[in-house]
């Protein structure tokens, strides 16, 4: 008797299930089948009690989760950790392509201006041959180079001035509007050596006024050619360094965002499946080497680890019960044995 009494289980009340009432067992609830175990609380409490410890109460609602539940967070979170690394491959060659755009506009511009530039030249040296012509033939010749390099002028001009964004450069407003002028007196150069002769033109055109003006001119669009290098330059580095760092820059905030998932993968299916299934099977092996007093926790109804728990626990009584009886029949047939032998 002082063994049967030794194995009976421990008597202490237990909470409600949650399954009770459903039918599961019979439709019997623990109670009425004398449940007899230690009640725990759900969530972090469940593996304190079971030998292993919380590492962080602030996702203590992670435990409250059905496994499938669990496994959908992940796919979520990781859904969105690619849709963020995808918009941030987006943004990145959005911001490259801008980067390359500026590069392209001022590398082009800088071209073009340098060529309005050797157009200007020209147009001054055509300009001038019809001065210092031999005679009126060879100043029709030079006049009709003039209509040629001031018609090629213009067109330049006009595809420059095509090329620039609105508030872009303002200072080529008064650049265009000189040049303009000096087309236009290219024109008339031309058409005063055809109409009038050599020495008509070089009175009207070669004088110290207009000269000055061809030279302002000609600084004007140097100055304009040096600042467009310069600005072509900084694009050229702002690209050079976008490449270098921009691209470091997506490779850690991309290696940081995998990482961070992995790590919060691990972590729940360690701590939030792998270390409760483990309590699960502890529980399992000491209940099936007679430890009837093991805890079994209590969990919400629609875990999938805590209807273990509670099938476990139904299993348990009755493994107990089981035992009990056959140790009251034993005891039974032991004291008939020695009724009958005295």
């Amino acid at each position: 008797m002082e063994t049967a009494a030794r194995n009976e289980p421990v008597k202490t009340p237990a909470g409600p299930s949650a399954d009770a009432g459903s039918g599961a067992y019979g439709g019997r609830s623990p109670e009425s089948q004398g449940r007899r175990y230690t009640a725990i609380r759900p969530g972090a409490d469940l593996l304190t009690h079971a030998g292993y410890k919380t590492t962080d109460k602030c996702v203590s609602w992670v435990w409250a989760m059905t496994i499938k539940a669990k496994i959908l967070f992940l796919v979520a979170a990781f859904a969105i950790m690619a849709s963020a690394i995808t918009a941030l491959s987006l943004a990145t060659m959005s911001a490259y392509n801008r980067t390359i755009d500026t590069y392209r506009h001022d590398s082009e511009l800088v071209f073009h201006t340098e060529k309005l530039n050797r157009d200007v030249t020209e147009l001054a040296v055509e300009i001038r041959n019809t001065y210092i012509a031999r005679d009126d033939n060879h100043a029709r010749l030079a006049a009709d180079a003039v209509d040629e390099s001031a018609s090629r002028l213009r067109g330049q001009l006009d595809l420059v001035a095509s090329m620039l964004k609105p508030g872009e450069l303002p200072q080529f407003g008064d650049i265009r509007g000189k040049i303009g002028i000096m087309v236009d007196a290219g024109h008339m150069v031309a058409t005063a050596v055809r109409e009038h002769g050599r020495d008509a033109a070089d009175a009207m055109g070669n004088t110290d006024e207009h000269r000055e003006f061809r030279e302002r001119l000609q600084q004007q669009v140097d100055f304009l050619v040096a600042d467009l290098s310069s600005r072509l330059i900084q694009s050229q580095s702002a690209l050079t360094r976008f490449e270098a760092t921009r691209q470091t820059q997506f490779l850690v905030i991309a290696a940081s965002g995998i990482l961070a998932m992995l790590g919060g993968s691990l972590w729940i299916a360690v701590f939030s499946i792998g270390r409760p299934l483990m309590a699960v099977r502890d529980a399992i092996v000491r209940v099936s080497e007679g430890a009837y007093d093991t805890p079994i926790p209590e969990h919400a109804e629609n875990d999938a680890i805590g209807r273990v728990w509670t099938a476990l626990g139904v299993l348990k009584d009755r493994a107990a019960e089981a035992d009990r009886l056959t140790r009251e029949k034993l005891a039974e047939e032991q004291s008939l044995r020695e009724l009958i032998l005295d």
